[in-house]
């Protein structure tokens, strides 16, 4: 289904007639975001406090554009957190918005922690996803992160939406 969605998202972009950056623009879902997007949020075992070789490395390889919270729900899966979106306002999720300084080679190590992508067994547990995130001080942005793909029933959820705070 996810490649039926890129194919689509393809046709749309070779058969548009605004230019492709207008077209990034406004469609930040849209497979052409790949090309551009060197932001990624954080909301789990990737930030700043979580002594973990991971976040380690994304410390050393991005800067911190600050805190951010995006519209989700967060459950606790086993010692890390799982995402899912949320049309809800009220459902929010607290993390971090880094911009990744070697975005390809930053985006295949996480793909990696994350078990995500075509060389792990289907359905993979997350998946990754642009998606709209509000900065503490103001402003939005768009940004890559990992969305929680397997069922949550039974997970207990973090009603806060602060992992690090639970």
């Amino acid at each position: 289904m996810v490649r039926q969605h890129q194919t689509r998202n393809l046709e749309i972009l070779r058969g548009a007639r605004a230019p492709l950056s207008s077209m990034l623009t406004h469609r930040p879902g849209m497979t052409g975001w790949k090309m551009i997007s060197d932001r990624l949020f954080v909301y789990g075992t990737l930030m700043r406090g979580f002594d973990h070789p991971m976040a380690r490395l994304l410390s050393a390889n991005a800067d911190l554009i600050g805190e951010a919270r995006c519209r989700g729900r967060l459950y606790l899966v086993k010692h890390y957190p799982g995402l899912v979106l949320s049309d809800d306002p009220a459902d929010i999720v607290h993390g971090e918005l880094y911009r990744l300084r070697a975005r390809d080679e930053m985006l295949h190590e996480f793909d990696m922690y994350e078990a995500y992508g075509e060389a792990f067994p289907q359905p993979t547990e997350y998946l990754r996803q642009m998606l709209g995130v509000t900065l503490e001080g103001g402003g939005n942005s768009e940004a890559w992160t990992y969305v929680y793909n397997w069922p949550v029933a039974g997970l207990p959820r973090i009603e806060s939406g602060k992992f690090l705070a639970q």
